[in-house]
């Protein structure tokens, strides 16, 4: 896998991240208060409210880990950038501003307009910032940048 598949496995990571914290919002909203019924006959079939309550419990576990699983690799993704120790990886190397780029748009999934607005400069900018950022990462590889 070169670094632009990569850095869009990361990019489609992090909107999974997102579409499961929505998930999790929904989830929990639906236990909210609820009205009180008190005309007779209802559905015809008993219903344990706690029933709800732990099937949620029971995914908001899997997804809490789907959560923390994705964050770690997005982690690592990171440090190719910006190093283990936060002062290296390819900001060091190459420059910020081709790691801003990749972080941005790919570890944070932002939209390339807002990218562009960020750093100052056109979205098809950004992304060729990110292109070279590619080839460079490619070149002298992901381990050496996260350690260097």
């Amino acid at each position: 896998m070169d670094a632009k598949e990569y850095f869009e496995a990361i990019r489609e990571e992090v909107k999974a991240i997102e579409g499961t914290r929505e998930m999790l919002e929904r989830l929990r909203a639906r236990e909210g208060a609820k009205a009180q019924s008190y005309s007779g006959g209802g559905g015809g079939w008993y219903a344990d409210p706690m029933d709800a309550i732990n099937g949620r419990i029971d995914l908001e576990g899997r997804f809490e880990r789907r959560i923390a699983d994705s964050s770690a690799a997005i982690d690592e993704a990171c440090a190719v950038l910006y190093g283990s120790d936060s002062r290296g990886g390819l900001a060091r190397q190459k420059g910020n501003r081709y790691a801003d780029a990749i972080c941005m748009g790919y570890c944070q999934a932002m939209p390339w307009t807002e990218v562009a607005a960020v750093m100052q400069c056109s979205p098809k900018w950004c992304r060729e910032l990110c292109n070279a950022a590619f080839r460079y990462i490619d070149a002298v590889g992901m381990a050496w940048l996260k350690e260097n």
